[in-house]
């Protein structure tokens, strides 16, 4: 029975350690330029996690961007 214990606090531990790990990197918006793709000139334009409009979801991906939104980035406004 306290082996079970042991093994079952230990798996929990090595979950949470894991699932923190995984986490910490979602909010990450990493460019890797990928010259392998070939996009289409269709112009539905997404906005990248790096806040760049970019012509399609293709494009983005193939500028390495796998986050984004449908839509054109907004422009920041200046404070007044």
């Amino acid at each position: 029975m306290k082996n079970v214990r042991i093994y079952i606090a230990s798996a929990l531990v090595l979950t949470c350690f894991c699932c923190s790990k995984k986490s910490s990197q979602l909010g990450k918006c990493e460019e890797k330029v990928r010259d392998d793709r070939a996009c289409t000139a269709i112009y539905q334009p997404v906005c990248g996690c790096n806040n760049k409009t970019y012509g399609n979801s293709c494009e983005a991906e193939a500028r390495g961007i796998t986050k984004y939104t449908e839509g054109e980035c907004k422009a920041a406004t200046p404070n007044r």
